[in-house]
């Protein structure tokens, strides 16, 4: 019988390992609830996480899974996974972000909580507060996949970068004197 696909697209971006994300993303608990919402296919931007990764690889070597897994580490534009992908499960990169939201994409965001001083978790509880994302955490991230199905999101304008540019400063502290 054929199944259409059904892709589920991670990114941990390219300027700081967020390895906690990919091990999430690759636990049977997050694969198991991929398979129960219909996804086929994990897709997963591993950027410097790649030891993570083939670990992963090498140690579910002959197992079944009910959902395909691929990845690789970087790419000079995710636009084209982005846009390919179902649902969206980001570290709380700005670019990120905004790509999946201009594609309309059910997005889940994953703020690394480790590095010091930043402004992941106030960025993604902001949008999520607005409707547009599911704020999710490593720690239970299966639990996000399962709420991010059933969400009717805010849909995002087509000129939202003023919008998003300005929830970014808001929360940064920026002052807009523009």
């Amino acid at each position: 019988m054929f199944r259409p696909s059904k892709i589920a697209f991670v990114t941990v971006g390219a300027t700081a390992p967020f390895n906690a994300l990919i091990a999430a993303c690759l636990s049977s608990t997050v694969i198991a609830a991929l398979g129960t919402q219909g996804y086929t296919d994990l897709r997963v931007q591993y950027g410097e996480g790649r030891s993570v990764f083939e670990q992963w690889l090498a140690t579910t070597v002959g197992s079944r899974h009910s959902v395909s897994v691929s990845g690789f580490d970087f790419a000079d534009s995710l636009r084209e996974e982005i846009a390919a992908a179902d649902l969206v499960i980001s570290h709380a990169g700005s670019g990120s972000i905004l790509d999946a939201l201009r594609f309309q994409k059910r997005l889940i965001v994953v703020p690394n909580e480790s590095l010091m001083d930043n402004h992941q978790k106030e960025l993604s509880g902001e949008l999520e507060r607005q409707g547009y994302l599911v704020e999710g955490h490593v720690e239970d991230l299966h639990n996000a996949i399962y709420q991010v199905e059933g969400v009717a999101f805010t849909h995002f304008p087509g000129s939202g970068s003023k919008n998003f540019i300005a929830i970014v400063d808001e929360e940064m502290g920026m002052l807009n004197l523009g």
